[in-house]
């Protein structure tokens, strides 16, 4: 089975974006530990050269990013296809999606592939560009896969009557449907008041490289990152945007200050934002208290869920944060929000601790009680990574159950 991966971003070597698609990297490469010969095909907009590119701002950009036509990334190798971005737009005379559709069509065309409808599939993460992904595989007469993981079920359909649409016209017509959580396909039939099939295909966790270590190798971490050694370290990472919860963490942890100071907030963020992190801090007087990681190279994540005694992630919404998995495979304790999928995988008092969203004066109260009580941090640890290593999987399995499913399509 040939795979031609989709995904809406993709980890690459620029400040932000190292990070990007992570998820899908890990995916991807258990699908070819599965089987699959897997490409990714990431197309991006055109520019002229400098200093013709000065003169539009997404010609700048392009530019500055300077995408490869081909590039290896840890053993997979992407594809970035020029999408046609004259100027002015009129000269085109085609929509944006019909000229992505070309500029795939083209790519296959300019490398002299030849697509067979039993052997090659079309797959797509992030479903507003999953639409783009359908029409070109409708007109290269391949089949299609989609992947919802959060956003794109929950707000996409919502913003207008025409995306709407494209996802109605996108969910029906897919050759298979799935969602990284149950709650997104079930809140994809409420959207549309349709019972559209779709299957749940969770990502598994590595839990051999997010996994516990000594309080020796702890140590030795907290000295390597200059953390301070006999506090209690809370951790949280996700972008650095308002729904991540950031705002309602630093004001939890500005009145636990105000009986306790004996910890720290490690924050790892990177991405687009619509807060300024070190601005909030300073504003609540929180500067001793936190350490600033900004950008966390996605190879040593694991450090800093080893160095942590607890995580907190507490979203106004998710699709389901796979910092939360990671978290418990690590053996934290982990405090985030009743919402969306994350239910699915916490077991409040048991295998982590669930709260509402938008509510930090119950989120002081939990961190309060988890940074006063080693004892409840130690338990909710271990059985959350129990949890992980029995139940939910690896994921190897997981894309094992997508090679499956994706087989099966064809």
């Amino acid at each position: 089975m040939n795979i031609w991966a989709f995904p809406s971003f993709y980890p690459y070597d620029y400040p932000g974006m190292r990070w990007a698609g992570t998820f899908a990297h890990r995916q991807y490469k258990g699908l070819i530990q599965n089987g699959a010969n897997l490409n990714v095909i990431l197309p991006v907009l055109w520019n002229p050269p400098f200093p013709l590119s000065e003169l539009f701002a997404d010609w700048k950009k392009m530019r500055l990013l300077n995408y490869p036509h081909k590039r290896v990334y840890d053993g997979i190798t992407i594809y970035h296809p020029r999408i046609a971005n004259m100027k002015p737009n009129r000269i085109m005379n085609k929509t944006y999606a019909e000229r992505y559709t070309d500029a795939i069509a083209n790519f296959f065309k300019d490398n002299n592939i030849v697509l067979d409808p039993e052997k090659d599939i079309f797959y797509g993460q992030w479903l507003p560009e999953c639409m783009l992904m359908l029409k070109a595989a409708r007109k290269l007469g391949v089949k299609c896969a989609v992947l919802g993981i959060g956003d794109d079920v929950i707000k996409w359909p919502r913003e207008g009557v025409k995306k709407m649409e494209e996802f109605k016209e996108l969910v029906t017509n897919a050759d298979v449907v799935l969602t990284n959580a149950d709650y997104l396909g079930k809140d994809m039939q409420t959207t549309l008041a349709m019972n559209v099939p779709y299957i749940v295909n969770y990502f598994g966790i590595d839990y051999d490289k997010f996994k516990p270590v000594s309080v020796a190798t702890k140590e030795a971490l907290k000295a390597k990152y200059n953390i301070p050694v006999n506090k209690t370290i809370i951790l949280t990472v996700g972008s650095p945007i308002k729904r991540k919860g950031w705002l309602d963490l630093f004001d939890a942890l500005l009145e636990i200050k105000k009986e306790n100071a004996n910890f720290v907030l490690v924050g790892g963020y990177a991405g687009p934002k619509d807060i300024d992190i070190p601005a909030e801090i300073a504003q609540r007087d929180l500067k001793d208290q936190f350490f600033d990681q900004g950008e966390i190279n996605p190879e040593v994540l694991n450090e800093f869920y080893n160095i942590a005694d607890i995580f907190c992630l507490p979203s106004h919404w998710e699709g389901l944060a796979t910092v939360v998995s990671e978290a418990m495979a690590s053996g934290l304790p982990v405090i985030t929000t009743n919402v969306c999928g994350q239910p699915e995988i916490i077991r409040h008092g048991v295998t982590g601790i669930l709260i509402e969203p938008k509510d930090p004066l119950n989120l002081r109260k939990e961190l309060q009680s988890l940074i006063e009580d080693q004892n409840k941090r130690e338990q909710l640890g271990s059985d959350a990574r129990k949890f992980i290593v029995e139940t939910w999987g690896n994921d190897n399995e997981s894309s094992g159950k997508l090679y499956r499913i994706l087989d099966s399509v064809l």
